[in-house]
């Protein structure tokens, strides 16, 4: 299988304004759809989200706009197992030769790429839920401004994984998510978002980058809650876009000045997967 970069720079960037966040156009290379281009945060925009993030923490004031409102700036910026999990889905043939006929829902969208892949490659539906609206507002403005093959409107939705009491909406054939297990938080709360697909009868495609703090967590619940599935080891590519210090560390794997080759991870269950509910 031929792996494209997962983000090809402009010579000369292209810049957009979402929302106030000045944003550059990452590219990104999948089969059958060739190339689709995603926004992220510039360097100094995630500095202003960032400091939006710290103040609602209470540990600094800002002034402005507010673009972050649950604190979280890391959907701002692309993510490696985003392209790795839109490839599988894209080289699969039983996701390919059936997806016209199919109804995706997305967890955690970030800046969309999946929710955009799955469009473009023609599903019958496609929904991005996040928690952050500016995330939504990447997703829309790709999908209306620097996609014209999409036939099909993206549905957007605010929704916060791990807010348990809130049910995932019903009737999708695919729920899919890719690199949300920063912590094991997410991780514990993705595992019990993966039973309640499986119940509604959806297939679940989980992608995760190396060295994530969730993903023992997500496994260890998921085996508790009845369900047995084992990641299976994907290639992926880094990014190298700039990252801000506190959404991504000097010693992430996630990032590097030229696209590297990155060993990423996919879990994919089927309803059938489902043994037990304790």
């Amino acid at each position: 299988m031929t792996i494209g970069a997962v983000a090809l720079q402009h010579p000369s960037p292209t810049f957009h304004n979402v929302q106030g966040v000045i944003c550059r156009e990452v590219q990104n290379v999948l089969p059958i759809i060739g190339t689709l281009t995603v926004l992220e945060a510039t360097a100094d925009a995630q500095e202003q989200l960032v400091d939006e993030a710290l103040a609602l923490d209470g540990e600094e004031s800002t002034d402005g706009e507010k673009r972050i409102k649950e604190g979280d700036p890391y959907g701002a910026v692309l993510w490696p197992a985003a392209w790795s999990t839109a490839n599988f889905l894209l080289t699969k043939p039983n996701f390919i030769n059936n997806l016209s006929s199919m109804s995706v829902l997305e967890l955690g969208t970030g800046t969309g790429l999946v929710s955009l892949a799955v469009a473009m490659a023609g599903a019958r539906r496609v929904v991005a839920t996040d928690y952050e609206p500016l995330a939504l507002s990447l997703v829309d403005y790709a999908a209306k401004n620097l996609e014209n093959s999409i036939q099909i409107p993206i549905e957007k939705q605010l929704l916060d994984l791990c807010d348990l009491d809130t049910p995932l909406p019903k009737g999708f054939d695919l729920v899919v998510a890719a690199d949300i297990m920063y912590e094991p938080k997410t991780g514990m709360a993705m595992a019990h978002r993966v039973v309640e697909a499986l119940q509604n009868n959806s297939q679940v495609v989980v992608g995760d980058s190396p060295g994530r703090a969730g993903r023992p967590a997500f496994l260890r619940t998921l085996q508790d809650l009845g369900v047995r599935g084992e990641f299976e080891d994907a290639i992926g590519m880094t990014c190298s876009g700039p990252r801000h210090d506190l959404i991504c560390g000097k010693d992430s794997k996630s990032v590097s000045d030229v696209p590297q080759e990155l060993p990423v991870a996919i879990l994919h269950l089927e309803p059938k997967s489902l043994q037990k509910i304790r």
